[in-house]
């Protein structure tokens, strides 16, 4: 017992998380994504570092790992749900909970147990887990965008989910409310931070 608790609190390095998405992404072009959402969670992360204690470590892992559910499905709310149940098995609980709590900027319980989720909610809690989200949605395929572009094509794309774009609505006014607050905090747009991290990609 004890040593499945101890377990589900490990978190994973950057080279672990980078193994990982080797290993399940095999290079896929998702992967792209992953990895351009970390580098710019990373940015952003760093900025905020003036004002909050901000664990850089964690942040760049979960961000890479928030869509490694994809090697399994690409369906916009089971993705998250194959990554969580893929690093639950492997011992990684709080990245785990990421790959939950990103999908729409959060799960309520019962939305979490239609999918087969134990039924609690699942969101995003730290400014780190809620940056993934936030970050993810700036990110369209691995080049930066605005919210209201991204959500535009989020719409678009899944047309026929009514589940998903019922709750679109909420996701957005999660992004965008915790956006302004960043905003306000540090003195700089976050769209302009990722936009200018994208130009390494």
């Amino acid at each position: 017992m004890m040593c499945r608790a101890i377990a589900a609190e490990m978190t994973l390095s950057r080279n672990e998380a980078t193994g990982l998405m080797v290993e399940y992404g095999r290079g896929a072009a998702w992967t792209k994504h992953c990895f351009a959402v970390a580098d710019a969670a990373a940015s952003v992360g760093s900025v905020l570092g003036c004002c909050r204690v901000i664990d850089q470590g964690f942040l760049w892992s979960a961000a890479l790992l928030h869509d490694i559910g994809r090697y399994v499905t690409h369906d916009p709310i089971r993705h998250g749900l194959a990554g969580y149940d893929l690093l639950t098995r492997l011992g990684y609980g709080q990245e785990a909970h990421v790959c939950a709590s990103h999908i729409l900027f959060g799960l309520e319980a019962c939305e979490a147990a239609r999918f087969g989720l134990p039924a609690r909610d699942f969101v995003p809690r730290t400014v780190e887990e809620r940056l993934v989200p936030l970050v993810d949605f700036l990110i369209e395929n691995d080049t930066p965008t605005t919210l209201d572009r991204r959500f535009a094509s989020l719409r678009e794309r899944n047309a026929d989910n009514d589940f998903f774009l019922s709750r679109l609505d909420r996701a957005r006014e999660r992004a965008e409310t915790f956006m302004r607050q960043l905003n306000e905090e540090i003195g700089e747009p976050i769209e302009a931070i990722v936009a200018l991290q994208g130009r390494r990609f």
